[in-house]
């Protein structure tokens, strides 16, 4: 692999560098056009996909400003996005828009195309999840029995625990005061993915 950069590509790559430990995120490519003086997203999008072709950036397609820079100092923080809020109650709608990102130490939070969710709702409190808290989402379209995942009921997103009674399935609440939802076959089904991490705030 040619790991030889451009004088173009070493301007980029230092402010990714200099902007990410700077501010916890990686900056959008109209920042880095304003930055560094580059005419049009495309033509940033094009330092960007030479730097990952050569192995010094990591990005996640289709999620904004997802740039992980690889090999040097900041190669142990990732930039996860906030891809909304959802409910941990009755099912709502997601909220699609990126809310923003946060700085994690990747030794720990090791999720490559992971993202965050905002919880509201107060239905998962027994398994530690409560309002306010994010909740780090795997992406995949299975689950096993006890599992706590983020799925889509009839186009609306809940989190729940996925419980298997034989032939039927529930989305389980971790609060004693709400009933389970049972999955019949007329209703709209889906898991977006696992939670695998919660992170909270004291205060």
């Amino acid at each position: 692999m040619d790991k030889t950069l451009t004088l173009r590509q070493k301007e980029v790559l230092e402010f990714l560098e200099g902007f990410i430990e700077a501010r916890g995120f990686p900056p959008s490519l109209r920042e880095i056009c304003a930055r560094l003086r580059i005419n049009g997203p495309k033509n940033a999008r094009k330092h960007l996909e030479a730097l990952e072709k050569k192995g010094f950036i990591k990005r996640s397609a289709n999620i904004s400003r997802a740039i992980e820079v690889i090999g040097r100092a900041m190669s142990g923080i990732v930039s996860m996005p906030i891809a909304g809020s959802v409910r941990a109650g009755a099912p709502n709608l997601a909220i699609e828009d990126i809310l923003g990102h946060v700085a994690l130490d990747g030794r720990l939070f090791n999720c490559p195309d992971g993202f965050l969710l905002k919880i509201e709702g107060d239905s998962m409190t027994g398994a530690g999840i409560e309002q306010g808290d994010l909740v780090m989402v795997r992406p995949q379209s299975h689950a096993d029995p006890n599992d706590i995942i983020v799925a889509m009921l009839d186009n609306e997103a809940t989190v729940k625990r996925f419980v298997r009674d034989g032939a039927r399935v529930m989305l389980k609440p971790e609060n004693p005061s709400m009933n389970p939802i049972e999955i019949g076959k007329d209703r709209e089904f889906s898991i977006i993915g696992k939670v695998i991490s919660v992170i909270k705030r004291l205060e």
